[in-house]
């Protein structure tokens, strides 16, 4: 009786440390329920959205470097980079909206959820170029942060209903990420010329509010399993303010040194949620306790 109750104890013993810790994904679990069925407002949404990439595409191209010298009116200047990036992002933004009109995506729960931010943003700051580069700066700032927010809240829409393959992270999460980290710099930009803040004396106001804006930024790129697209956006914008600040002389240099940094922080949070992740996977496949 003794020995059978030693061999009993021995056997759970084994089982519970062979037992692997459940895992909770740290990040909403994609869902992998069927599309529902295909709605008028489904394919209204995803030709609208392929119009606004158009917009935006051909916005950029007839009034982005047309605007280039009244946006240099501002301390955080992004030079010729805004008029180069803008048309690569509405191409992405076409792109994306041809992937969202594909029949496995038309309706799914995550293009419902987020089609419509991307593609009011768009628009919004397809108006933004048009109103800065029409000498209207802080109407085209405000109808800027109104682009930014609203990618912003997609961003977040796509936290809440995580992509369910490697290509929806590339064709819908990557242009609607990286068009938010750009468009939040692009947005301080023109605020900062409508303010008329272009002396070194603005330096100290301006890097200040760089600085605000990083924070929410961080948050967003430590979101999910990582939102590098967004913190590439981010930090492109900031590096290239950066870049033109020194080398036109018109900036202070521990201004850019600063942006530079903020930029690399903000990817270095995007990577940090991306190994944390990759931390605790390995963790739980190694059979070890689990603690996020």
């Amino acid at each position: 009786m003794q020995l059978r109750t030693l061999v009993g104890s021995a056997q759970r013993a084994i089982a519970e440390s062979t037992r692997r810790p459940a895992f909770e994904l740290p990040y909403t679990a994609p869902d992998l329920r069927p599309n529902p069925a295909v709605e008028v407002f489904d394919k209204v949404r995803a030709g609208l959205f392929a119009l606004s990439g158009v917009l935006l595409l051909a916005t950029s191209l007839a009034f982005g470097a047309g605007m280039d010298a009244r946006s240099q009116a501002s301390l955080l200047d992004t030079g010729l980079v805004h008029a180069v990036i803008w048309p690569v992002i509405g191409i992405a933004l076409i792109a994306s909206a041809a992937f969202s009109a594909l029949p496995a995506q038309l309706s799914s729960r995550r293009q419902r959820a987020a089609g419509i931010h991307a593609l009011s943003a768009a628009a919004l700051l397809s108006c933004a170029l048009t109103l800065a580069s029409g000498f209207l700066p802080w109407t085209a700032a405000a109808v800027s942060a109104a682009a930014a927010g609203i990618a912003l809240y997609g961003v977040h829409q796509l936290n809440l209903n995580t992509a369910r393959n490697r290509t929806e992270r590339i064709a819908t999460d990557m242009p609607l990420g990286f068009f938010a980290g750009f468009a939040l710099v692009y947005t301080l930009q023109l605020v900062f010329a409508a303010a008329g803040w272009n002396e070194p004396g603005h330096a100290l106001a301006v890097s200040l509010v760089a600085v605000a804006a990083a924070v929410p930024a961080a948050v967003f790129a430590h979101s999910e399993r990582g939102r590098h697209a967004f913190a590439s956006g981010f930090g492109l914008a900031l590096a290239a303010a950066a870049a033109q600040g020194w080398m036109l002389g018109a900036t202070p240099l521990w201004a850019c040194v600063l942006w530079v940094f903020l930029a690399i922080v903000v990817f270095v949070c995007a990577e940090n949620r991306r190994f944390q992740i990759s931390h605790a996977e390995h963790r739980v496949q190694a059979g070890r306790t689990l603690d996020f």
